[in-house]
């Protein structure tokens, strides 16, 4: 049978609001969506509702997304929250906060499908600990970079890279299936990739947030997938830290 669901929507602009619910009554999975211009709203709301999934915006006049969610019980705040909103530069800080996903405005119907489609397969399910990562799809339009190579140049868009890895005064660029000797340090290539999406994992790697799913602490180890395509990285211990996201 198929599974329904409730919702409320937290955005202090009307028009997105109506958008959004618009969007979610296309799905055909919800059977209860309400509104709330404001946090205020929201939490008079959630008096008697108890939503499935929160539909959160962050910038709103007076509290804002993250200060809703601070004030939310921890049953009601992990897994249940999915950001929608026009900045993609606080997507770390979602995920930091447990939010299940991370959606920009103006939101994808295919994209908010997936999101929805995810939630209901993960279910009850709570094994999202500290062994594993949400990936954040920022789907953002970023131009080609353009690196020199020993053999050429080469021109990636910085979404494609899975990982980077130091290698003295050059530096390896993998997409997964492929492999690029570029002739700059790992230093000067962090410089030319975005400052969302990208961590810098001691000295000697960079790694795309997008395609973590896996870190083992006991191993040592994340491991990143990109299509068919997996590889998994040994991190000093003492690094661990810098991929402590959750």
């Amino acid at each position: 049978m198929e599974q329904k669901l409730t919702a409320l929507i937290v955005d202090d602009e009307e028009n997105a609001r109506i958008l959004l619910n618009k969007l979610l009554e296309e799905t055909l999975f919800f059977n209860d969506i309400r509104l709330a211009p404001s946090v205020a709203a929201a939490n008079n709301e959630l008096t008697l509702f108890k939503p499935d999934i929160i539909f959160l915006d962050i910038k709103m006049p007076g509290k804002d997304g993250f200060a809703f969610m601070r004030d939310l019980p921890q049953s009601s705040r992990k897994r249940k929250i999915v950001f929608v909103t026009a900045y993609d530069q606080f997507a770390i800080k979602a995920i930091k906060n447990q939010a299940f996903d991370y959606l920009l405005k103006p939101v994808n119907r295919k994209e908010l499908k997936q999101c929805i489609t995810r939630f209901i397969e993960k279910g009850d399910d709570d094994t999202d600990t500290e062994s594993q990562v949400k990936i954040v799809e920022l789907n953002e339009k970023i131009t080609r970079i353009r690196v020199n190579t020993r053999t050429g140049i080469l021109f990636i868009n910085p979404v494609d890279i899975l990982f980077c890895k130091a290698d003295g005064n050059y530096t390896t660029i993998s997409t997964g299936k492929r492999h690029h000797l570029c002739s700059m340090n790992i230093g000067k290539l962090a410089n030319l990739l975005p400052n969302i999406g990208f961590i810098r994992v001691g000295r000697s790697h960079i790694i795309n947030f997008k395609y973590i799913t896996l870190l083992d602490r006991k191993e040592n180890t994340v491991t990143l997938v990109r299509d068919s395509e997996s590889v998994t990285i040994k991190i000093p211990r003492h690094h661990l830290k810098d991929l402590d996201i959750m």
